[in-house]
């Protein structure tokens, strides 16, 4: 069973744990960056994201690719969804969307700073990439696993063991950017049609407001929901992935968790920097674990 309040997470997980093999090919992939003769195609992206996140040519294949998905078949545009947000994401310095900084991209001049030969891939091969990626990790034939796309204090799903990967604050910034204003762009596309009312103009990045939920958002509340998280599932197995850089550090969960699991242990997962941050040399992951 898997749940997440973000859709564009949850088809994330139909395409690799719902679809089969080959659900979709590289050439019905390629197929989508393409016009349909005689269809007519909305650009909202480009309309709206100029200079913003990709270039004008890639802003229009995006635009066109998500309204050839559209068209397909549920599984097939689970698979195809995989394949757009995984491109459009290798392609964005530091992975995310909450910074209007194609610039950082497009007048790359140091080989310190990000790589200019991934970001300069054509969504062409990429689709190939990531399309040879996914059938390579899914399933010999269809499953059934329980999806489920809502917040996890409202989700009635009960299970022996619960994994809970929430998002968390840094340390070292204690601004507002939270996990939705991050992938917000990704968010939107999964509701394409709707995307103009919901973009906030006031905002550098012309955030999204689709999807957006301030649970386990803020710092001031998060102890509280993830004590009442627990709490709910407290007859389970509590696994829950964290990082020593975050905010609570891991020693204030583990005692959350341990209020309701005594047999609650920290297990490292080794040193785990980000590519993009080498001021994070030290950070490592853990699993707080609760029996």
């Amino acid at each position: 069973m898997y749940n997440d309040i973000l859709l564009f997470n949850c088809t994330i997980a139909h395409a690799l744990i719902n679809c089969h093999k080959n659900t979709l090919t590289e050439e019905e992939a390629v197929r989508l960056l393409e016009p349909i003769p005689g269809r007519d195609y909305r650009y909202i992206i480009s309309e709206n994201y100029q200079n913003i996140y990709y270039t004008a040519a890639e802003n229009e294949i995006i635009d066109i690719a998500v309204q050839n998905i559209q068209n397909l078949p549920l599984n097939q545009q689970a698979c195809a969804y995989y394949v757009l947000f995984q491109s459009c994401m290798i392609k964005r310095p530091f992975n995310l969307f909450h910074r209007n900084n194609l610039n950082l991209r497009t007048n790359f001049t140091s080989a310190k700073f990000g790589n200019k030969v991934t970001w300069e891939q054509s969504f062409k091969d990429l689709f190939v990439k990531f399309t040879r990626e996914l059938n390579e990790f899914q399933p010999d034939e269809d499953c059934n696993y329980t999806i489920s796309n809502q917040s996890a204090l409202n989700c009635q799903l009960r299970a022996d063991l619960v994994y809970i990967d929430t998002p968390y604050f840094s340390k070292a910034n204690k601004g507002t950017i939270t996990y939705h204003n991050r992938y917000h762009f990704l968010e939107g596309l999964m509701h394409y049609g709707d995307i103009i009312p919901a973009i906030n103009f006031n905002k550098v990045n012309r955030e999204i407001n689709i999807g957006c939920n301030r649970e386990f958002e803020q710092r001031g509340t998060y102890l509280d929901e993830l004590e009442s998280l627990i709490r709910i599932h407290q007859d389970s197995i509590i696994a829950l992935s964290y990082t020593t850089e975050g905010y609570p550090d891991v020693e204030t969960i583990r005692n959350i968790i341990a209020r309701y699991k005594p047999n609650t242990q920290v297990y490292s997962l080794g040193k785990h920097s980000f590519a993009l941050n080498r001021h994070n040399a030290e950070r490592c992951e853990v699993l707080i674990l609760g029996r």
